[in-house]
């Protein structure tokens, strides 16, 4: 299972190249991806039938217990079936439909990707699992949505579902959390009804997860979303609008309907909102002249057909659930390719432009008839077998029941009519009046609707072989015990053949007297006023016209209010917390012993921070700021953490630097501060409050002792686990690497996009060679060299001593980076390149690469990412962890560089 998501996913990312190389071709190559999945989860077909189960599980986020668990069952069979196997006929379909598109391997990515998202979405047995393909659906689904994103149409479609149905999604997470913390249990196959039925939380898991489906699958009120949805192209519309995305909604209210069926309160909703989205989809479609519009909202119709059978729970019902979702997804995504071959021959989709297709597209009109037969729920089509068991299984609910078969009727009454518009009205009778001559179209654009429309007939004809097969496994998989599962053309004289006699005869009617019935329609106009389009984009306009007062009020461009509201709730805040904390002041009365060096580093500190406070001038202010930070170096050093105060000294030197260079190349300020009196006293009143709060908070944590002496530990096992003296650089190397993997990445990122900003000097044009004026005397110019040197040199032992002794890769690279960086103030950036001779950017890159290459070692040795290897020749340790802590350094050095050099080329080009 994770091998064909795994599969689809590489042929996604080698779409693009492909399709450069191979042009529309590359359909062909890319679609084995699909094929090759669909003839594996085929081969599963005699085990799940057989009442098997396949579980696959790869850990994902073992500290939460979240997995990759994949599950196949006979719902997720049924799916994964539809999912790959149609999703290959689309494949091949999109390369002759948008054969001449200049980005069509990009179509294909997004294509492909949606495809491995939504087999994900149906195999998966974790519930975190599950939301992240959900997720990444509704993304792929986006990107599709807008392929033609230079049409304002499809832009606003495209958005328009992605807000409807993330936020259904977020619901869904919220929803899914719940169930997971009610039922201990994060599987689907582990959940008890019973035990979330008796949940406190019971009615909010409920409408979390069903306000999640129904935005997915388009029930009353969001089903504004799918029509629109058909600006995408048309292999988008039959793949994702007819058998897969917007039955993802579908699948997981079947998925759940075994732990949440029990109670009237699910099956009562599932059956009201699905009648309701199922007239009004009806009504809709009938009143459309576009063929894929009238498509799209059948299709709405259907899937509120579908939450119907859901709701019932009935041994009919279900049966007639999953017969109706498979023949629905054969003949729609049959009819989609159909419209769109005749939109590709004729240049039309509009009804009062066409008729007599038949003489021009033979095999196209074939499918069409076939696909819209079944549609129709005609015999012997699977269609109709569906249509047969709905009717038996809504009247087994009893009065409700027979509420809801009404509304059936009619609904499937007007689907038959719609068929009649898409098949009779578009390629009998007299020929229309074409934009352009017709053609039949290339062989994978008939063939994909026409193996879909046979397949609804064979299906319909030879029903035993789904009955065994697919249908039995699918119903057990979503009824509450046993359900004896019969397919068959011919029940006898049932009230279910009245019914389905009933809805023929009002199809065939409305079919014939359409222009009367679209005539009543129009009557009820109030109705039609009322807008799903129209009040989405009151709301999005309302919900804009908020977010803009809201920012437009918080959003001002004064930093200084920025930072006094942050200071105001800062405060508030510690003062909230501390007040709530019973005995938050006890342990407080053990201090350090005082130390000249450490009062005089406070001393320097809080002067040269009161210093900024009053200096006016930016260079003068950060001269200041300097001193503050030399101050906090000394108190590291009288506190004994030579190592902070190594960091601290480095980085309050290159910040320095960084920021000098920066202000010097501002316009001059009158001054900095506030002007009024009494907004420097207040701002002076908000600083010494936040101030007090961080000391006394401060005091608060560190008179705590840390929990499960995590302390001692690090201690007791710095030696003899991670092979050294020096306990922080240990934890930083090894015990905590991971996290020191992503701050270094983070570092490197930075760098990366920051040099830019700085300044786009090169240095092919650098003219300053000979460095900055400042350093210019010759005395300075020849001690500097033996200095830098010397700063190398330090750095290296600082690398090299730090696993046992104070030092380090991180503060061994910020001392290199100082000693580069004074040579290119004095020499100029030119001379510093030549010495390193490998660009700043490469450096940061290969120490991601040492870093990262040293939790190989683990990997290679049966552990984890990152665990320690070490080897002893001679007696002398040597480790993974050494190569992860030169990564450190030369990722350091390199981001550093990398900023500083563009910064200075940027003022000396």
């Amino acid at each position: 299972m994770l091998n064909a998501v795994l599969g689809i996913a590489l042929a996604m990312l080698a779409a693009p190249l492909l399709s450069r190389r191979m042009d529309d071709r590359a359909g062909f190559v890319l679609a084995l991806a699909p094929l090759a999945a669909f003839a594996w989860f085929l081969a599963q077909v005699p085990t799940v039938a057989g009442g098997g189960v396949l579980y696959e599980a790869l850990a994902w986020v073992p500290a939460l217990g979240i997995e990759l668990a994949f599950r196949l069952d006979g719902l997720s069979l049924l799916f994964a079936l539809l999912v790959s196997g149609i999703g290959t006929l689309i494949v091949l379909y999109a390369g002759a439909y948008l054969s001449d598109h200049h980005h069509l391997g990009r179509f294909y990515a997004y294509l492909l990707g949606f495809m491995a998202a939504m087999l994900g979405l149906v195999l998966a047995d974790d519930l975190i699992a599950l939301f992240v393909f959900w997720e990444l659906t509704g993304v792929f689904s986006f990107l599709l949505i807008g392929f033609q994103h230079e049409k304002a149409e499809s832009r606003r479609a495209a958005l328009q579902a992605l807000l409807i149905t993330g936020g259904g999604g977020l619901a869904l997470l919220a929803g899914l959390i719940l169930i997971g913390i009610a039922g201990d249990a994060w599987r689907f196959s582990a959940l008890d009804g019973t035990v979330l039925a008796e949940h406190a939380l019971y009615p909010a898991m409920l409408a979390l997860v069903l306000f999640g489906c129904f935005t997915k699958s388009a029930q009353l009120p969001f089903h504004v979303w799918l029509p629109n949805a058909m600006a995408a192209p048309t292999p988008v519309s039959a793949y994702l609008h007819s058998a897969t995305m917007v039955k993802a909604g579908i699948y997981l209210m079947a998925r759940l309907n075994p732990v949440f069926g029990g109670p009237e309160g699910w099956g009562t909703i599932l059956v009201v909102v699905g009648a309701a989205t199922a007239l009004v989809g009806a009504v809709l479609a009938i009143r459309q002249s576009d063929l894929k519009r009238i498509l799209a909202y059948t299709t709405v119709t259907v899937l509120g057909q579908l939450t119907m059978l859901i709701g019932t729970n009935t041994t009919y019902g279900l049966q007639a659930f999953v017969i109706y979702l498979l023949a629905h997804s054969l003949y729609k995504g049959a009819l989609f390719m159909a419209v769109g071959a005749v939109d590709h021959a004729t240049g039309t989709r509009e009804l009062g432009r066409l008729g007599g297709l038949i003489r021009y597209m033979p095999l196209t009109g074939a499918a069409v008839a076939l696909a819209a037969f079944s549609n129709a729920g005609l015999p012997p089509f699977f269609g109709f077998i569906a249509k047969e068991f709905k009717y038996i299984g809504l009247i087994e609910l009893g009065p409700l029941g027979w509420l809801t078969t009404a509304v059936m009727v009619a609904t499937n009454a007007l689907l038959l009519a719609a068929a009649g518009l898409v098949f009779l009205r578009a390629f009998l009778g007299r020929e229309g009046r074409y934009p352009r001559v017709p053609h039949e179209v290339s062989a994978p654009m008939w063939a994909g609707p026409m193996v879909l429309a046979l397949g609804g007939f064979m299906l319909g004809a030879f029903n035993n072989l789904p009955e065994i097969w697919l249908v039995n496994a699918a119903v057990q998989a979503v009824s509450h015990g046993p359900v004896e599962v019969r397919l068959y053309l011919w029940g006898g004289l049932t009230p279910a053949l009245l019914a389905s006699a009933l809805t023929i005869t009002l199809g065939v009617l409305a079919y014939r007297r359409r222009q009367s019935v679209r005539h009543h329609l129009a009557r009820w106009r109030v109705f039609w006023q009322i807008s799903g389009d129209l009040l989405w984009d009151r709301l999005l306009k309302r919900v804009f016209l908020f977010a803009g007062t809201l920012a437009g009020n918080f959003q001002h461009g004064s930093l200084r209010r920025h930072m006094s509201l942050l200071l105001v709730v800062a405060t508030a805040t510690g003062a909230a917390v501390l007040a709530s904390v019973g005995g938050a002041f006890e342990g407080l009365g053990g201090f350090s012993p005082l130390s000249v060096a450490g009062l005089a580093g406070c001393a320097l500190a809080v002067a040269g921070a009161a210093g900024a406070a009053v200096m006016r001038g930016r260079l003068a202010l950060m001269g200041a700021l300097g001193l503050s930070g030399l101050g906090l170096a000394l108190f590291f050093l009288a506190a004994r953490a030579p190592d902070v105060a190594v960091t601290q000294l480095m980085v309050e030197t290159l910040t320095v630097l960084f920021l000098a260079l920066v202000l010097r190349r501002l316009p001059p300020v009158d001054g900095v501060g506030s002007r009024t009196p009494r907004t420097r006293r207040l701002h002076a009143a908000l600083a010494a409050a936040f101030g007090l709060m961080v000391a006394v908070v401060m005091l608060v944590v560190l008179g705590r002792p840390l929990p499960g002496d995590v302390a001692e530990w690090y201690l007791a096992n710095s030696l003899p686990g991670g092979h050294g003296a020096n306990v922080v650089n240990v934890i930083l190397v090894d015990f905590r690497a991971m996290d020191t993997l992503g701050e270094i990445l983070v570092v490197v990122l930075a760098g990366l996009a920051a040099a830019p900003l700085l300044g786009g000097g090169r240095a092919a044009e650098n003219t300053g060679a000979g460095g900055r004026k400042e350093f210019g005397s010759v005395l300075l110019r020849v001690g500097v060299k033996p200095l830098a040197g010397l700063l190398l040199l330090v750095s290296v032992v600082l690398l090299w001593r730090g696993h046992n002794l104070p030092g380090g890769g991180f503060i061994g690279g910020l001392v290199a980076a100082c000693a580069l960086v004074l040579l290119a103030l004095t020499f100029g950036v030119p001379m510093a390149r030549r010495l390193l001779r490998v660009p700043p950017a490469w450096v940061a890159g290969l120490g991601l690469a040492c870093a990262a290459g040293a939790g190989l070692f683990g990997l290679a040795g049966g552990g984890d990412f990152l665990t320690g290897g070490w080897i002893a020749p001679g007696g002398l340790a040597l480790g993974s962890p050494l190569l992860f802590d030169l990564g450190v350094f030369l990722a350091v050095s390199g981001a550093v560089l990398h900023m500083l050099f563009r910064l200075l080329e940027s003022e000396e080009a």
